[in-house]
């Protein structure tokens, strides 16, 4: 080795990638990646490959092996093993199936997963053995420290065993990357961030706004070679001072290819030169050795996802959000009779399962099933008084707007809208917001057992401050809603009472 010899490292990096290893018209690309991977490392074996985590959550075949079969290895594990992964973010959806979940993926996995930030309640250690690792590619020291967004686990992580915790991830960035410069001195240091960037950020709800926080770690800390970001599902590259920050999309359906190069010095590495790539994976082949390996897994998956559920019952479609936020609907109901199948209260809450929501027809197979309710939400046991329920209610209907008696404008997220049953009550849009509610039959003083999902309690936790928790179940509402529509003499009555004065 001479004094002058320069060293090429190349860095490749994933996010998002929500289990879709459905090859075909799915939208995963995981198999063309590993195409492109295995090109990159025969020509430079100095490679290192890193996700930004998103990856055992958010599609069909992800809640397959996380619910309907979890005694299986997980196909993302085996595909991101094979491909040799080097590390792993950490995603607040990892948790959305349980941590005993998530913990047993980590454990099959053979790349660490790092996270910084999400730490053991009792010793505030990292939960995760290390929130970091240092590889070494012909003497040249790159470090790879995770971290996750502290907002984003605030608000959409599974209810969290009461052994872990979340630490603000600034505080935790400025210690960390601090030891990691004070006692590895690396040659180069990457940040993978599961969080995005407020700049990319076209959500007017202000928690979206706190937990972007890729900017603040880039400025607070100017000691960042390159940040990985995620959660934005966004592809994109760009400069804040010395910092490379960049974030691969979703799905594997891009990735982005970092360059770079070192020349050697005597005693030392001088970096000289860093470029950056967005690869168009449709470019490529798919890898027919992943392809076998995951060939029975998407089998399983395929057939589970067109069984059919029912062929007889009432059409729950929703023709708009003012069609089942006015009225009493078949859609509301379906899931008021699923939900009382875990707790049969007198009072449910139920809410929109996405934006946009479409309902489900007469026939319905497991993966209509799931696009209708994607999220793996369970149901709560709870004790909550009368002014809780008209909280939420007001809080809803604040952010709706109507003109001519037609919805004219929303500015909330539609799955925040909340139905309820074993509640009478009337809505007034012509009053001024959080002003339009009446219940006629709930003293707002008085307490009452309810059940709610999980969702609607995590997200309306602030308003909810004096909840007492009996239970939370473990059934999934879409294993809930699947009982009932086995149920060859279920039918749907509609037994909601809520009037809306447009």
């Amino acid at each position: 080795m001479t004094k002058s010899e320069t060293i090429d490292i190349d860095i490749i990096a994933t996010s998002d990638m929500h289990s879709y290893f459905l090859n075909g018209d799915n939208g995963s690309n995981i198999y063309r990646a590993g195409t492109y991977v295995n090109q990159v490392r025969e020509q430079n074996e100095n490679l290192i490959l890193l996700d930004s985590g998103g990856s055992l959550a958010g599609s069909l075949a992800a809640f397959y092996y996380a619910i309907v079969a979890p005694y299986k290895r997980h196909p993302m594990i085996k595909l991101m093993n094979a491909m040799h992964y080097d590390a792993s973010g950490i995603s607040p959806n990892e948790f959305k199936f349980g941590l005993s979940f998530f913990s047993k993926s980590v454990s099959l996995a053979r790349f660490p997963w790092l996270s910084a930030n999400i730490e053991y309640q009792q010793t505030r250690e990292p939960y995760f053995s290390t929130p970091y690792i240092v590889t070494e590619k012909e003497g040249v020291k790159i470090a790879v420290v995770g971290l996750t967004s502290d907002g984003l686990m605030e608000r959409e992580h599974f209810e969290m065993e009461e052994d872990v915790i979340i630490e603000k991830t600034l505080l935790s960035s400025k210690r960390w990357i601090r030891y990691i410069h004070e006692t590895e001195a690396p040659d180069f240091l990457i940040v993978i961030y599961h969080g995005g960037l407020n700049q990319l950020n076209k959500s007017t709800d202000e928690r979206e706004q706190n937990v972007n926080e890729a900017e603040k770690i880039m400025q607070s800390l100017g000691v960042i070679d390159l940040l990985i970001t995620g959660h934005q599902h966004q592809t994109f590259m760009g400069r804040d001072d010395q910092t490379l920050y960049v974030q691969a999309g979703q799905n594997a359906e891009q990735l982005i290819h970092v360059k770079i190069n070192f020349k050697k010095r005597t005693n030392s590495y001088e970096l000289e030169h860093v470029d950056s790539d967005i690869i168009d994976l449709n470019n490529y082949e798919e890898d027919a050795t992943l392809l076998n390996l995951t060939y029975y897994d998407r089998k399983a998956v395929e057939h589970w996802g067109d069984e059919t559920l029912t062929d007889h019952i009432q059409s729950t479609k929703i023709e708009g959000l003012d069609d089942v936020i006015t009225q009493p609907h078949p859609f509301t109901q379906l899931l008021h009779d699923s939900i009382h199948r875990a707790y049969n209260y007198d009072i449910s809450c139920v809410h929109l399962p996405t934006n946009g929501e479409k309902g489900l027809s007469e026939s319905v197979t497991n993966k209509e099933l799931y696009e209708a309710y994607p999220p793996p939400d369970v149901p709560m046991d709870l004790t909550i008084k009368g002014k809780h329920i008209k909280m939420l209610l007001e809080y809803s209907y604040a952010h709706i707007t109507f003109h001519n008696k037609a919805l004219s404008s929303t500015i909330i997220d539609e799955t925040l809208c909340t139905f309820w049953q074993g509640v009478d009550y009337t809505i007034d849009m012509n009053a001024e917001p959080f002003e339009r509610v009446t219940l006629n039959n709930i003293n707002l003083d008085y307490v009452y057992r309810v059940t709610m999902t999980d969702y609607c309690f995590r997200n309306y936790r602030q308003l909810l401050e004096d909840a007492i928790i009996h239970d939370k179940g473990e059934t999934t509402m879409v294993e809930l809603i699947a009982n009932n529509l086995k149920d060859k003499d279920y039918r749907i009555e509609c037994k909601q009472t809520f009037n809306v004065l447009t």
